[in-house]
């Protein structure tokens, strides 16, 4: 059996460490999951393909490498995609009449900004959902003590944190993708 603190504290801990590094350790933790992945499924797929050693011995790191060179490339092309389809609506909606080509310059601009400003996007949504595990492991921690927490205190650490976490995200940002 574990102590009663430890979910409060991991909570509280994962929240901060989300909340402060939340747009760092995400493509981070993308690119090393797909590797885990790729290491753990591969040797099956590659041996039901082939009974040669040399692919089943190196095969399962090769497929690891490209599968994370992949899922970095897409996790980026993403964002991009995500603003051609939110550009080409919102063209759409505001100027039905418009030529193709106008609502397809809507599109690029639109896909090209939301790359640009992706690092922002992760910084506030890493922060907000960061400040929310933190927030409930806070007030789980504070209850333990014998002191009432009510949603008034979940709410202030959430924000306090959530904004503290963005700004500290959005300042260390400055000059890097």
């Amino acid at each position: 059996m574990y102590h009663t603190l430890i979910v409060p504290a991991v909570l509280l801990a994962a929240g901060l460490v989300l909340c402060l590094f939340g747009r760092k350790i995400v493509p981070f933790a993308l690119v090393l999951a797909s590797v885990i992945t790729a290491l753990l499924y591969s040797g099956s797929l590659l041996s039901a393909i082939t009974d040669n050693p040399d692919i089943l011995r190196f095969g399962p790191v090769v497929v690891a490498v490209l599968l994370a060179v992949l899922v970095s490339f897409l996790y980026r092309a993403a964002f991009f995609v995500a603003g051609l389809f939110i550009g080409f609506f919102i063209s759409s909606a505001l100027f039905p009449d418009a030529h193709a080509l106008i609502k397809l310059a809507s599109a690029l601009l639109a896909g090209s900004l939301v790359y640009i400003s992706r690092n922002f996007v992760f910084s506030v949504l890493t922060s907000v959902m960061g400040a929310g595990l933190a927030a409930t492991g806070s007030v789980n921690l504070i209850a333990w003590a014998g002191v009432s927490a009510g949603v008034t205190v979940y709410w202030v650490v959430f924000a306090v944190t959530a904004v503290t976490g963005a700004v500290y995200q959005t300042m260390g940002s400055k000059g890097r993708k």
